[in-house]
């Protein structure tokens, strides 16, 4: 299930809403922060709830261009996952 890839795209987005001015959005980092753990922990089922709560955790970004990259990362990573 790990591919270097998912975990190099979570890394990613990680760094970029850590690094931003949003600091309202701990919620939606500490659901990634989980998909990561759990994907590699290979617990393919938590892994996708941590997905789904961070994709519904979303409105919390006010910069509309990170939203919608992070959407889109999400969304490709769920995909995957189906």
């Amino acid at each position: 299930m790990l591919q270097k890839t998912d975990l190099t795209r979570l890394d990613e987005l990680i760094t970029e809403i850590s690094d931003s001015r949003e600091g309202q959005c701990d919620l939606l980092r500490e659901h990634l922060e989980a998909a990561r753990t759990y994907l590699l922990g290979s617990m393919p089922k938590e892994y996708r709830l941590s997905l789904q709560l961070a994709s519904e955790a979303l409105n919390c970004l006010s910069d509309e261009d990170l939203r919608q990259r992070a959407n889109e990362i999400i969304s490709g990573l769920l995909a995957e996952e189906e």
